[in-house]
């Protein structure tokens, strides 16, 4: 009896239409992207495994193109996979991470297939008590059955507080705010509101903001050579205590970035499209904090304190470093800076040393928060400008906090 002959056959998937077909021995498929015929070989001589592969095939070009994936039939997985595919590209370390991480929390508690449009108060509170529980997690696989889970860092895992929920929250409804202003080849636009307007989720109530005390850092800095004898961890601590700055910055400077003669002050202000004049107040030197190491990318070139400087010359006495090379080099990679993990841990070793209890919810941020409140006396605008603020609405909300010496003054109308 003669074989029956194949015929070709037309599939759907996730909005795409491919035309599958024989050609020889080998299935082809036809696709229409754009307005554009392809043709492609699907790789097999099987029906099952042509079908198989063409359904992936549809898959991939949707996530990668959305070409036909109108805004009410957008998926989660559609969106995820556009806002990595151009808006990931801009995103870079703790953002890029994040962003990562809380992508697959969403793509597991809700799945991939999920409808942008159906997300409603009740998916939220699902998503909430899924991640309370911790059926929603970022778990690191375990060998042991009865292993307790553990996060990927390799902590265990603890109880979502609500500012947890919340900054997830945040994070989508950014993706779905940007979606709304991306906008397709054809003009339409990716998303067309954001699901999230009316819904509402938890939102932390007591907001930890630890904040470190000047005898902190005094007794931490006495332990930090015994941590670490070269002198990074003690001149990283000196630069967040002095200079306010994020230890993501601090931990990647170039030894090039410490400007500690007027000329070399001149020359790099004149580099910035900067005012030459500025070195003249900044008596003590300074630092370039670079574009590329600021959290809002914006070059800073800022003076350093007298006492800012005498650690920066204890350290460089003790480890020279010139040129364009770390500035506090990585333990095992002299060529590499410091990771900013490795840094907090000597942090936490120094102040275990120093018999001090640790600050719950923050490493280094408390020190940043020290430095604003401190300054809480002189102008807003001068203290961001030295701090590495882009705007003062942050300095104010998050970092400068209340001090007793201050609510007493409030209170007694400054009657002693």
């Amino acid at each position: 009896m003669a074989r029956k002959k194949a015929r070709p056959w037309t599939i759907e998937e996730s909005g795409i239409h491919l035309r599958v077909y024989p050609n020889g021995a080998r299935w082809w498929a036809d696709v229409r992207v754009g307005g554009k015929r392809t043709r492609t070989s699907l790789h097999t001589t099987e029906k099952s495994t042509a079908e198989t592969n063409a359904r992936a095939m549809a898959r991939e070009i949707a996530k990668q193109r959305l070409i036909g994936v109108q805004p009410e039939t957008l998926t989660l997985g559609h969106l995820f996979a556009a806002y990595e595919e151009y808006k990931g590209r801009t995103l870079s370390g703790q953002w890029k991470r994040g962003a990562e991480a809380r992508t697959k929390l969403f793509a597991a508690a809700w799945g991939s297939d999920m409808p942008v449009v159906a997300i409603s108060q009740s998916t939220v509170d699902a998503y909430c008590a899924a991640r309370r529980a911790g059926r929603v997690a970022p778990f690191k696989p375990t060998t042991k059955p009865d292993a307790e889970p553990r996060m990927t860092n390799g902590r265990k895992v603890r109880s979502v507080r609500d500012g947890a929920l919340d900054a997830d929250f945040r994070w989508l409804s950014s993706v779905f705010n940007w979606a709304i202003r991306h906008k397709l080849a054809d003009g339409r636009r990716l998303l067309t509101h954001n699901p999230l307007h009316d819904c509402e989720w938890p939102k932390e109530k007591n907001v930890r903001r630890p904040i470190a005390s000047p005898e902190r850092y005094t007794r931490t800095l006495e332990h930090a050579d015994a941590v670490d004898p070269q002198g990074r961890i003690r001149c990283i601590l000196a630069l967040a205590r002095h200079t306010g700055r994020r230890v993501s910055a601090i931990v990647k400077l170039r030894a090039s970035d410490m400007l500690l003669t007027t000329d070399r002050i001149r020359v790099a202000l004149a580099a910035a499209s900067m005012d030459a004049g500025l070195a003249d107040h900044m008596p003590h030197g300074a630092v370039r904090w670079s574009a590329e190491t600021d959290k809002q990318g914006i070059l800073h070139i800022t003076p350093i304190s007298a006492p800012m400087r005498a650690e920066v010359d204890r350290f460089l006495s003790a480890s020279p470093r010139l040129g364009d090379v770390p500035l506090f080099p990585a333990p095992n990679h002299a060529e590499k800076p410091m990771r900013r993990d490795v840094a907090a841990r000597w942090l936490l070793k120094a102040e275990r040393l120093a018999e001090l209890p640790r600050l719950v919810g923050g490493v280094w941020h408390p020190y940043r928060r020290l430095w604003a409140t401190e300054r809480k006396q002189y102008s807003d605008i001068d203290v961001a400008a030295a701090g590495g603020w882009k705007d003062v609405k942050a300095l104010k909300l998050s970092y400068q906090q209340t001090d007793p010496a201050s609510v007493l003054r409030v209170v007694q109308n400054g009657v002693a």
